[in-house]
Parts: structure tokens; C-alpha cells; sequence
């Protein structure tokens, strides 16, 4: 009864406010690290950075990957989610905030283990259960202001077959719900919303450090020609993206590399948010004269992610990007992204600092504005 009546509060909040001059919301991700399965030192840098500087700021979208997770010990997975939330303090505490506050994003470190779906909706009790029906908690959606906000699952648990129970795995990669996802933008645009921002933890776009996988999910190794288990993963990932360009969704918001990066794929655009304390990520690897060399800090060879970059139909090869559109922008930083919303244009900017000298996951830098851009459908 307590929870129902938080949601119907919620509810009458989201859709009663006047907001005549838009409204500003931040998203962010991936903080885990070394203590008790976070970051706490590069996280709580950015929280009072947001806190000290971001005014007017509504809520946060944290886009996953919050712990480390561990695979044997969901409870230890549960502890790292509260220390977490603890770490976030802060932004729980301000009451200038609209409850709940943070809207959280399943990433795939949260879910390791059969029992961690159960163990997020633990600890993220305030979130909408509209979603799926084997989604609730996990995946949801809510309106705000002049804009339509969907929360979509990339990493899930695979139950299988109830008589095996040998046949339980991980299940990441993939949104699995895109007859719920169509539904919810087609409604959205019925009520005739200015903006649509969709998020998951995974990239629709790999631009490093996970070219292997996200939703693409092309695997280690890649050597074409694809077989079927690789196709599958495609058109998921295809079908999910022209849902996004059917409904003239803004942004594709996410998370799991580390890094942050920018860049509009057919008119879409998709934002990387990925470090909030996770170790940074080197970006795809261009053309080079050595190009079976593995640089520090790369996923692979040039060589050998040319195998990825023809099946992506990425910008490869002399003078190009190793990206999915030439329009791409990236920086290796810890950041997080602040959404100005108006009726005819998102206002995006980005706040990072970079990485001390021989670490990977400290912070070096003040943290300072890092990139800004428009998202103006209407030019």
C-alpha cells in the first residue's frame, strides 16, 4: 500500500508540472570499482559536481553498470547496490529533486546471478511497473514535462526450460520486449510529446572497448561470414534502432563502455555516458601501418576489427573514424551529461575530467564542461 501510494503521488507529480521555461535532467553510468563494488571517489566527485553547478536539475537517469555484481554472491550483489545508494546520497537527500530521484537502468554487472533481477527490484522499489509483464521493475516508462522517458532492458536472465536446472544463464545483449517498446512510443506520440528519450545500459553502436558485443553482439574473434546465432543479434538490434526512427525518438542514452561519445546514426542520435567511475575504455582502433599491433588500452588489432567495422558498415580504413557516422565525437573521460529541454531543441552538455597518470579509473583532472552540442530536429 505504501509503495502504491508513492506511485500515485509520482504519477499526479510528473504529469501536473508547469514547467514554462523546460527542464533539465542528468544522465550518467557505470560506476563500479574497488569499494564494496563502486567507484566512491570518482563517483562522489561527479555527484557534487552535479549538486554544486547543475541547478534546476530534475532527476537522474543512471544508465547501469552501478557495482560490480558477483556471480556466486547475490547478496554481496544486493550490499554493493546499497552501498551504492549510499554513495548517491547526496542526490537522494536534495529535496529539489522530484522523487524518486535517480530512475535506475539494469546493467549487465547487476545481473549475474538468478537471483539479481529480484535483488534490483530490492533495491529500486520506486520505479514504475508498467513495463512487460516479466519486466516489471525492470523495465518502465513515465512522461515529464513536455517529454516521454523509456527505460528498456538489455541484460537479462535466462530461465529456460523450469524442469532443467542446469538451464539458467545470463541472457544479455538484446532488448526482448520490442512489441512493448513499439506500443509505449506509439502512445507517447498520441499524446503528442515534444521529445522521446530512450535508455538501456547497452549501445546500439559500439565505439570501443565493447566492439564484440552490445547489441550488436558479433562475439569475440569475429571472423565472417555470419552464422545464424550473429544475425539474430542484428536484426534485433537493427529493428530495435528503426523503432527509434520510426517514433523520431531524440536520443538513444546508454552506458557500458567507458568513455563518453556522441553521434547521430540516421538521425538518432546515440550518447554514451559511460564512465562514472569504471575503468576508461580506449575508442575503436583506426588505420595504422601496423595494423595487427594491439596499442595499450585497445580492445584488439586494427587488423583484426576490420571484421567488425565491414559487417557494422563502419568509416574504416585511411583518414576514417572506425565509427558508425563521420558526425562522431568522443573523449576519454569520466562525465556525465546534462539534458536541457525546451519545446524546440535539447540543449546537451557534457562534464568529464580525465584519468591520472598510469591509472585507469582515477581521476586526475578538475572536472570541468568537456562538450556541448543541440539536438534540434527541426535543422
Amino acid at each position: 500500500m505504501k509503495n502504491l501510494i508513492k506511485h500515485l503521488v509520482l504519477i499526479f507529480v510528473l504529469n501536473t508540472q508547469v514547467l514554462p521555461n523546460g527542464f533539465k535532467f542528468v544522465a550518467m553510468s557505470d560506476s563500479r570499482g574497488p569499494y564494496n563494488g563502486v567507484n566512491d571517489s570518482v563517483l562522489s566527485k561527479l555527484v557534487n559536481h552535479i549538486l554544486t553547478n547543475q541547478h534546476g536539475v530534475k532527476f537522474v537517469v543512471f544508465a547501469g553498470d552501478m557495482v560490480n555484481g558477483h556471480e556466486h554472491d547475490p547478496a554481496r550483489t544486493f550490499s554493493e547496490l546499497m552501498h551504492w545508494k549510499d554513495v548517491m546520497g547526496p542526490i537522494y537527500e536534495n529535496e529539489n529533486f522530484v522523487w524518486p530521484k535517480v530512475w535506475p537502468v539494469v546493467g549487465n554487472h547487476e545481473i549475474r546471478n538468478g537471483k539479481d533481477e529480484d535483488n534490483f527490484r530490492r533495491a529500486f522499489p520506486d520505479v514504475f511497473g508498467n513495463g512487460p509483464d516479466d519486466e516489471k521493475g525492470l523495465s518502465y516508462s513515465f512522461d515529464f514535462g513536455n517529454s516521454h522517458f523509456v527505460v528498456v532492458n538489455t541484460d537479462r536472465w535466462y530461465y529456460g526450460d523450469p524442469e532443467d536446472t542446469t538451464d539458467d544463464r545470463r541472457d544479455w545483449h538484446y532488448v526482448k520486449h520490442l512489441d512493448w517498446l513499439e506500443k509505449d512510443l506509439a502512445e507517447a506520440k498520441k499524446r503528442n510529446v515534444k521529445h522521446i528519450f530512450v535508455f538501456s545500459h547497452e549501445m546500439g553502436f559500439p565505439t570501443g572497448g565493447h566492439l564484440h558485443d552490445g547489441l550488436p553482439n558479433l562475439g569475440r574473434n569475429f571472423v565472417p561470414p555470419l552464422d545464424s546465432t550473429r544475425i539474430w543479434y542484428l536484426e534485433r538490434r537493427n529493428k530495435f534502432w528503426n523503432l527509434l526512427k520510426k517514433y523520431d525518438v531524440d536520443a538513444h542514452i546508454c552506458g557500458h563502455e567507458h568513455l563518453y561519445a556522441r553521434q547521430s546514426v540516421d538521425g538518432v542520435y546515440e550518447i554514451i555516458t559511460g564512465s562514472a567511475g569504471a575503468p576508461l575504455y580506449e575508442f575503436n582502433p583506426r588505420y595504422r601501418e601496423d595494423p595487427d599491433t594491439v596499442y595499450p588500452g585497445e580492445e584488439m588489432s586494427y587488423e583484426k576489427a576490420v571484421n567488425y567495422y565491414k559487417v557494422l558498415k563502419y568509416n574504416y580504413g585511411p583518414g576514417k573514424n572506425s565509427q558508425a557516422s563521420e558526425n562522431f565525437f568522443g573523449l576519454k573521460a569520466f562525465n556525465y551529461t546534462v539534458y536541457d529541454v525546451q519545446d524546440e531543441y535539447v540543449l546537451v552538455e557534457t562534464y568529464g575530467g580525465f584519468l591520472k597518470k598510469g591509472t585507469s579509473n582515477v581521476l586526475g583532472t578538475g572536472i570541468k564542461l568537456i562538450d556541448k552540442f543541440y539536438i534540434n530536429k527541426n535543422k
